[in-house]
């Protein structure tokens, strides 16, 4: 989303990285909700390098985009991550993880934040651990990582933020382990980060419905 500085180097530094590791790869982008060239810029990617395909979709939703790159994804394993702030030698050391052992998810864990994001993030973690008794530390840390048998029983459905609660609450409950791989390196590659206020109060509001249709209306 409106990452068009940016999104040319992040994708060739990713699939330099996982050339250079020998890794089976395909490099999936999806825009969602942009206002600027993002999308034209990955069109221009993927007929420039090999294993990289893009999609554009005009719905908003973070989970949305996640959910249109799983569907369309052939391999065995499963990856999604935040292109905006995930860097390679990270990408490549969760992977080293998962390939220890693929019956295991991996989760990325930010180790470093900026004081005003950090103490925003301590206090919505501790909200979710307490409320849907997830014992991970980061919930919306990343790269996700796991096999197409575990995509298959988690069945993830939730477009918004809350496809991050609705992976590692699925995973305890079905009882996937989960692996944390500390990340240090959280910058942005490039633009301007549109947490504030107002994000607060969307993920409480997301949040809110998440606990509805898992608990009131349906099970999870």
């Amino acid at each position: 989303m409106n990452q068009e500085d940016h999104i040319e180097k992040v994708v060739t530094v990713y699939h330099r990285a996982l050339t250079k590791n020998k890794v089976s790869f395909e490099l999936i982008g999806v825009v969602n909700c942009s206002r600027d060239k993002s999308y034209e810029i990955g069109v221009k990617l993927s007929k420039k390098l090999p294993h990289v395909t893009f999609y554009e979709l005009k719905d908003c939703g973070f989970g949305l985009g996640i959910l249109h790159g799983l569907k369309k994804a052939k391999g065995e394993f499963l990856c999604y991550l935040n292109c905006a702030r995930v860097h390679s030698p990270d990408l490549i050391l969760c992977l080293k993880h998962f390939t220890v052992d693929d019956k295991f998810l991996v989760h990325g864990i930010r180790m470093t934040r900026k004081k005003i994001r950090k103490i925003g993030t301590l206090l919505y973690n501790t909200l979710m651990r307490v409320i849907f008794k997830i014992p991970n530390r980061d919930i919306g840390g990343n790269p996700n990582i796991f096999s197409r048998e575990n995509y298959n029983k988690l069945k993830l459905s939730f477009t918004d933020s809350m496809i991050d609660v609705e992976i590692l609450e699925k995973s305890r409950m079905l009882k996937i382990p989960v692996i944390e791989v500390p990340v240090f390196t959280s910058e942005r590659h490039g633009g301007h980060s549109t947490s504030n206020i107002k994000t607060v109060f969307r993920l409480l509001k997301e949040a809110t419905i998440y606990w509805l249709k898992t608990r009131v209306f349906s099970k999870i």
